[in-house]
């Protein structure tokens, strides 16, 4: 069971709950600010007015995890892939204060993280035919309550070393090319608007591109929109974007602590 919920979390099965993920990157709250002729004279290291260094970028201490913290109290990192291809989580979201992570898994699983503090939750109705419950109920790193009908984890010590895919969506864009063609604000948040100046990859296996577009933060190198479709199995579209958002009510952490208390005192089955 340890494997499949390091799978789960590391998205390499089934199929993602994605609310919301079809979001434009020119959705409501952006604004164009000045023209190609009016682009800012400094740019965020690792980028400029006709390139960006992605690993110049990834090496910034700044993480999507981090400086959005500076614009909003909650906020949502939203990722879709095409259907057939969604190898990743679906949604995250992260409180700015506690720097709280809950993010939204495979078949109505969630996770939490909170410095060392992991937390898991699987509703049993929702588990997939190709997990059987038998599974879940001799892993000893799951305890069933039968009160919410979910299997819980709860690991004080875990949620740091917990795998995520936090960060690693924008990887798609560093095959291609890309030019600054304006400047905007995405939520509020100043931001150089970039387009492919090259559909062809560079030196990657990738497939060549037919549009794309992504927001980098003016101040910050944070990438915090794209829209990127490509010349794959019928123009695969893939899109991602961080935004305000408020942060979900999370009982159900406090239930999995209560079941792992439980657990751990010799019951083996929590009601």
């Amino acid at each position: 069971m340890e494997r499949r919920a390091l799978l789960s979390v590391l998205g390499v099965v089934g199929t993602a709950n994605l609310a919301g993920c079809t979001d434009s990157i020119s959705s409501t709250g952006e604004q164009t600010t000045s023209s190609r002729s009016e682009l800012p004279q400094q740019y965020p290291d690792g980028a400029g007015p006709d390139h960006i260094n992605f690993s110049t970028l990834d090496s910034d201490e700044n993480t999507v995890l981090h400086a959005p913290r500076n614009h909003w109290d909650s906020y949502a990192i939203i990722y879709s892939e095409p259907p057939g291809r969604r190898r990743v989580e679906g949604d995250y979201y992260i409180n700015s204060s506690t720097g709280e992570v809950i993010s939204e898994l495979w078949y109505g699983a969630k996770d939490y993280r909170n410095g060392d503090t992991y937390a898991y939750v699987q509703p049993a109705e929702q588990i997939p035919d190709h997990q059987p419950r038998e599974e879940w109920d001799s892993d000893p790193q799951f305890t069933y309550h039968n009160a919410t009908d979910a299997y819980y984890r709860y690991d004080p010590h875990y949620g740091q070393i917990a795998p995520t895919n936090i960060g690693r969506h924008t990887d798609i864009l560093d095959s291609y090319h890309w030019e600054a063609v304006d400047t905007t604000t995405h939520h509020g948040v100043p931001v150089i608007t970039y387009q492919l100046s090259e559909t062809e990859p560079d030196n990657s296996p990738a497939a060549p591109a037919v549009r794309g577009s992504l927001k980098l933060g003016l101040e910050d190198g944070i990438i915090y929109a794209f829209d990127i479709t490509l010349d794959a199995e019928g123009e695969s579209r893939y899109t991602y974007t961080i935004r305000p958002a408020a942060f979900p009510n999370h009982d159900w952490v406090k239930t999995a602590r209560m079941v792992a208390t439980r657990n751990s005192s010799g019951n083996s089955s929590s009601t």
